[in-house]
């Protein structure tokens, strides 16, 4: 799977049923009652991270916000909530 971010594009692994479940359920945790929990919010990311497969060198060069967009990003291509062109 390609994630891009800026001019870079990014492999992440593919992920088994079970893995985008358990993603899903720490998700939901961490947007209980329409509240963010900033604390179960970067598990999310970090659990993004873990099943990705990125490496520290897969990062060089990007600041931590950068990081936290790509991993974003990431969760978003797991749990198929990527948005998705209105029309044809």
């Amino acid at each position: 799977m390609k994630i891009e971010l800026g001019d870079k594009v990014f492999t992440i692994k593919d992920i088994s049923y079970k893995e985008r479940r358990e993603l899903y359920i720490v998700n939901v945790k961490a947007f209980w009652n329409n509240e963010v929990n900033p604390d179960k919010y970067y598990e999310v990311l970090e659990k993004c991270s873990e099943l990705s497969g990125l490496e520290e060198k897969d990062t060089e060069g990007l600041s931590m916000p950068e990081i936290d967009q790509l991993l974003q990003k990431v969760l978003t291509a797991y749990l198929g909530l990527e948005k998705k062109p209105v029309g044809d």
